[in-house]
Order: C-alpha cells, then sequence, then structure tokens
C-alpha cells in the first residue's frame, strides 16, 4: 500500500494497520467559507471497475472531527468519504462525505454505544453504495447516490484530526473484492460472501 500525505503508520500486520493522523489533518472543501484542505493521510491502492471495499475501524477519539473510516480518490477535487467521526452535535457519528468540487456533509446515525463499527463501500459503475454494521453481519445503508470517476481510482483508509492534535485509528479485517451484485441497495451485500471470489486482505 501507498501513503498519501503525512501520516504515521505504528503498527501493520496480515489483519491490522494502526494509524496516526497529524493535527489539522482533513479532507474537506467548503467554498462558502473558502476552507479547502487535502492533507489527511491515506493509505490506498489502485483499483479498476467494479468494487467491494470494508474494513472495521476503531478510532482513538479526543477531539470533535476526529475519524476514521474509508476513503475513494479520484483527484483533489472528487472524492468520497465514509468515516466513524466524533461529530459537533456532542456524539459519534457514521459521517458521509460526497465531494465533487465542493464537500456535501452528512452526520448519519448517532453510535455511542460502541468504540468500534465496520464500513463498507461498493461501486458499480458510477453509482455508489455507502454502509455501516455493528457486527460485520447486520448492514445498513448509509447513501446510495450517482458520482461519475475514473475507471481506475484509489482506495484504502484515512485518518483525520481537523482541529485537534491527532488521532490514532485501529483498522482490521481490511479486505478488497471484485462487485458482482447487480442492484448493490438490495443485494447481498449483507451477506458478505466471498466463496471463490478473489480478494485482499491486509
Amino acid at each position: 500500500m501507498l501513503m498519501m500525505n503525512q501520516g504515521k503508520v505504528i503498527s501493520e500486520t496480515k489483519n491490522t494497520i494502526e494509524l496516526i493522523a497529524p493535527e489539522k489533518s482533513d479532507f474537506f472543501i467548503d467554498n462558502m467559507n473558502q476552507i479547502e484542505r487535502n492533507n489527511a493521510p491515506f493509505y490506498y491502492v489502485k483499483r479498476k471497475g467494479d468494487f467491494i471495499l470494508k474494513v472495521r475501524v476503531k478510532p482513538d477519539f479526543k477531539n470533535t472531527y476526529d475519524a476514521g473510516g474509508l476513503f475513494i480518490f479520484d483527484s483533489k477535487k472528487k472524492w468520497i468519504k465514509l468515516e466513524f467521526e466524533k461529530t459537533d452535535i456532542g456524539y459519534t457519528s457514521i459521517v458521509s462525505v460526497i465531494t465533487n468540487g465542493t464537500s456535501d456533509d452528512c452526520n448519519g446515525e448517532k453510535v455511542d454505544k460502541n468504540n468500534h463499527v465496520f464500513l463498507q463501500i461498493m461501486r458499480k459503475d458510477d453509482y455508489w453504495c455507502l454502509y455501516y454494521s455493528i457486527d460485520g453481519k447486520s448492514w445498513k445503508m448509509v447513501r446510495y447516490f450517482k458520482l461519475k470517476m475514473k475507471n481506475e481510482v484509489k482506495i484504502g483508509i484515512v485518518v483525520q484530526s481537523p482541529i485537534g492534535n491527532g488521532c490514532k485509528v485501529l483498522f482490521s479485517n481490511f479486505k478488497i473484492a471484485n462487485n458482482e451484485i447487480k442492484n448493490i441497495r438490495k443485494g447481498k451485500w449483507y451477506e458478505w460472501e466471498f466463496k471463490n471470489r478473489q480478494y485482499l486482505l491486509i
């Protein structure tokens, strides 16, 4: 895997990766307030075509907006972020940010009784579906949308600490697979079956 931006890999094994984001690190474009940041550590591989991306995320929350999650990068102006974040509304939540020139930021469901979640992103052509799970078995859809991206994009994990002094996140069970599911809204995504499929486990 490759690293974009300054970040520290604390440890890396076959099943886990632990990363630290430096202070004031983020991916976000707010044209109204003239804020544009693209300096969060992004640990990635390049991937072509349709895929399913999944990981377990356990952040060490300290400051508001501290987060870790999945990231899809086309360019500095076009990307997708799905994270487990300490929000500014008083609790930890599943947050998705869709950026196409400017960032569309959305706080999802409240998740404040767990110190970890599972996150998943599916690509089918230019259609995307984002999900989260508490146990890695029962999944809920966070967002479904269309966003045209290059056939080959950078995909992986991201950590951030926009207003804090840094954030440590433990990632585990990181998997990438070919997406053979036709209906990503109502397909077999919740079963997460890898039988007879090729996948990457880091």
